[in-house]
């Protein structure tokens, strides 16, 4: 067995920022798009950092999915909303871009708000939550999509047999004082699609009840998931709860957003394996939809107060007796500040297929690329 291989934070910035641009992103957008992917990573989030450098970003501008040259504009504002259009352009900037639009609202306002259609994937939520944590407000990012006509692969609705939804993640970050904030960051399925890859990746089974075959039984190995079950499973579990959070989001991204409407644009409607699907009522959503949030604490009170109240919460959970096996309770964020505290000094862990993957980019497009091996 090979060594493992780890990739130092501010190696990888430089050079994911130099593929990026070569693929055809201006600066600007690759360098948000960089820190996304190093934030992610150094957290622990893998299925949604490093490794999807090639497979999501730079094969969606090769594949078409992604326009390098998609900017992003404002379809109507008030002070305190937006609702904007991506233009099919990189998600992660256009999502840096909307979250920035909702914190500068909120900065005059005291609250902000902003939908995107016609957008991409937008890696992990709790990245853009984390943008207004860090300005001591509370953030919110919510994104989705609704098949209009079941895909090969997504989300049941609880009780049917079709694939309508998307993951739909919600992710809430709220600061701390000397705590870490608190930032909760999840799918409204029982797992997120890219949970499943990084398992076959890695040759490991999934946990039964993750996701169905294609005869719709319970399966645990990745390669065989054809539907993800939304978060809870059967209704016995709570499996209700998970199916209408999914729908939340939706009201709040692709509704909300314009995104899914009527008389769409064929060539901006998601693609099955028969192409792009409309409805029979007219309606179907044009691209990836967002939703992002922001609030000003101290429209409240004294924002110190409020954080000091966040760390005894944190605490209170902490002192928690641990279940036989655990050390101790941790909350939303934690395991993953720590996380992001030892990946800077070791290096984000780097899979043989990623390292592949990244190999591969060094050579394609002539950017040196530095992987460390330690036994």
């Amino acid at each position: 067995m090979s060594d493992p291989l780890f990739i130092k934070a501010e190696v990888f910035r430089p050079f994911a920022i130099q593929v990026l641009e070569r693929v055809g992103l201006a600066a600007p957008h690759a360098v948000d798009t960089a820190e996304v992917l190093i934030w992610t990573s150094l957290r622990g989030i893998d299925t949604h950092g490093v490794r999807n450098l090639s497979p999501y970003y730079v094969h969606g501008v090769l594949d078409g999915i992604i326009d390098p040259k998609g900017g992003f504009s404002i379809d109507s504002e008030t002070p305190l909303a937006a609702r904007t259009n991506g233009h099919a352009g990189p998600g992660l900037a256009a999502a840096c871009w909307s979250m920035r639009l909702a914190l500068d609202k909120a900065e005059k306002g005291g609250m902000g708000f902003v939908t995107m259609r016609n957008s991409n994937h937008l890696g992990a939520a709790g990245y853009y939550a984390h943008m207004a944590a860090e300005r001591d407000m509370i953030g919110m990012c919510m994104t989705g999509y609704l098949f209009s006509q079941p895909p090969a692969t997504g989300v049941l609705p609880l009780g049917g047999m079709d694939p309508l939804l998307s993951t739909n993640p919600i992710a809430v970050a709220v600061p701390g004082a000397e705590e870490p904030a608190f930032v909760l960051d999840m799918a409204t399925s029982a797992s997120p699609y890219n949970r499943i890859e990084l398992f076959a990746e890695l040759g490991k089974p999934i946990p039964l009840g993750w996701g169905l075959d294609e005869n719709h039984q319970p399966c645990t190995d990745p390669a065989s998931v054809k539907y993800l079950l939304p978060l809870g499973g059967t209704r016995e579990l709570g499996g209700h709860k998970g199916f209408g959070l999914a729908m939340v989001v939706h009201f709040l991204t692709g509704a909300l957003s314009g995104a899914f409407c009527a008389n769409p644009d064929p060539s901006k409607v998601i693609q099955n394996d028969e192409g792009a699907q409309v409805e029979d009522s007219g309606y179907a959503q044009e691209g990836v939809a967002h939703f992002f949030a922001a609030m000003r604490i101290d429209q409240f009170g004294q924002v110190e107060e409020f954080k000091r109240a966040v760390d005894q919460t944190i605490r209170l959970m902490r002192s928690s007796t641990p279940e036989p096996g655990l050390e101790q309770v941790y909350v939303a964020g934690e395991i993953e500040h720590a996380t992001a505290r030892e990946r800077r000094r070791t290096g984000i862990p780097i899979p043989a297929k990623v390292a592949a993957d990244l190999r591969a980019l060094s050579t394609i497009y002539e950017v040196p690329l530095e992987l460390i091996s330690r036994a």
